[in-house]
């Protein structure tokens, strides 16, 4: 037996045993900023043994993990050296691509122009967005004039019909010689199906055109910047550029010895900025937005989100509708999202939600998300609880990281 599935195995176990003794296995429901029954975390000492421990068996060069409860308490782990051939070890100060979990910042910056009342969930975008609003339906190799207009709720909950190439097959073999369209084409009539893809994209163009600035001035004056988030940018300036870790990729199917990659600093500046996963920020700067979320918006004095919007951004979204991962088309090093996603699983306004929990404690309702060089995150509210584990490698959904913070995860979630 390997040493994380010994790991596991201990952690499952004594869960269960304190489940049987103390009848306090799960916690009750509550929504969004409620403090009642916030589950506390074991030792860091305690936490850091056992992660070494699992570290044994790992390839990763470089990890850190942290958890937050509504109390604020913490906890961290790291491992490893930040840039992979030097000598300074990682901290969560450091400096990740994010990729995807840019989404869920932009989430929150569109629903705060709902909350001002200056764009509706379901308003039709098709004035606000002639050049969205145009863009034709690919249906059995024809393009064809969309009926159904598109709204913000749609966008979010990713059922616009817009897709990326490594998540739709069709897509991926279009033929954009003289496409003169700002996306590619949608695959369906908005509302009637789920394709992850590029409607967050949109929707920090929208942002955009309503508040208007731009998405990184946004994020500044409305989010980061309140938040004290401040290694969180599009543009890493240039004084924190020295912060940025290493990554690396294991060849298109994962199996390959991991490589790091030499474009460590990026060497061109965004002008536009990518909605769907063009952010870099540190598990500090995260935890401090999971940490708002929790407490319903709210950080000290700073109110980013009232708790009732954060209560409808954590709902299911997208109804009966079933998230078909089964038979979804994923490319090569994205977007296999097997194991991460399955047919329970449904959307909301800021992410996938988990409807069935885990066996170690992490409630039913819990959102979460991910981004392509495997970093990951949840927030359950029910048990007061929110953590991440970021790497930086391709492709993404690899087991060295998912595996990695389902250990995380338990041990977290065992008895202080």
């Amino acid at each position: 037996m390997s040493s994380l599935k010994r790991t596991r195995c201990i952690l499952l176990f004594s869960l269960l045993l304190s489940c049987c003794i103390s009848g306090k296995g799960s916690t009750q429901g509550q929504s969004a900023g409620s403090k009642s029954e916030v589950r506390s975390f074991p030792s860091q000492e305690r936490i850091t043994s056992l992660m070494n421990e699992a570290m044994k068996s790992s390839d990763l060069p470089a990890v850190v993990a942290m958890a937050v409860n509504q109390k604020g308490e913490r906890v961290t782990y790291t491992y490893g050296k930040a840039i992979w051939s030097e000598d300074q070890n990682v901290t969560s100060s450091h400096i990740f691509r994010i990729h995807s979990m840019t989404k869920v910042l932009t989430s929150i910056a569109a629903m705060q122009l709902v909350e001002r009342g200056l764009i509706g969930l379901d308003d039709d975008l098709s004035t606000l967005m002639p050049e969205m609003a145009a863009i034709p339906i690919l249906k059995d190799g024809q393009l064809v004039p969309a009926k159904k207009p598109i709204s913000l709720r749609n966008l979010l909950t990713h059922t616009s019909g817009f897709g990326y190439t490594t998540t739709d097959k069709e897509l991926s073999n279009f033929d954009t010689s003289g496409w003169s369209y700002r996306d590619l084409p949608r695959r369906f009539e908005s509302g009637t199906g789920f394709l992850y893809g590029t409607s967050l994209n949109w929707v920090g163009r929208i942002n955009e055109k309503v508040s208007g600035i731009n998405l990184e001035s946004y994020f500044r004056k409305n989010i980061t910047g309140p938040l004290g988030m401040n290694r969180t940018w599009f543009n890493v300036p240039d004084s924190l550029k020295g912060l940025i870790v290493s990554q690396g990729y294991r060849g298109a199917d994962g199996k390959q010895p991991l490589v790091e990659n030499p474009n460590r600093i990026p060497t061109v500046v965004a002008t536009e900025y990518n909605a769907g996963g063009g952010l870099f920020s540190s598990p500090d700067d995260f935890t401090r937005l999971m940490l708002c979320l929790l407490n319903g918006g709210k950080s000290g004095l700073i109110q980013i989100l009232k708790p009732e919007t954060i209560q409808e951004m954590a709902e299911n979204q997208i109804g009966a509708m079933v998230i078909d991962i089964e038979n979804a088309y994923f490319k090569p090093l994205c977007c296999n999202f097997k194991g991460l996603l399955s047919t329970d699983s449904k959307w909301g306004l800021a992410g996938a939600i988990d409807t069935k929990g885990k066996p170690y404690g992490r409630q039913p309702g819990t959102i979460f998300w991910g981004g392509s060089l495997n970093t990951y995150f949840f927030i359950d509210f029910k048990s007061g609880v929110a953590a991440l584990l970021f790497t930086q490698h391709s492709p993404f959904n690899h087991p060295a990281t998912t595996g990695l913070f389902e250990t995380f995860s338990e041990i977290i979630y065992s008895n202080p």
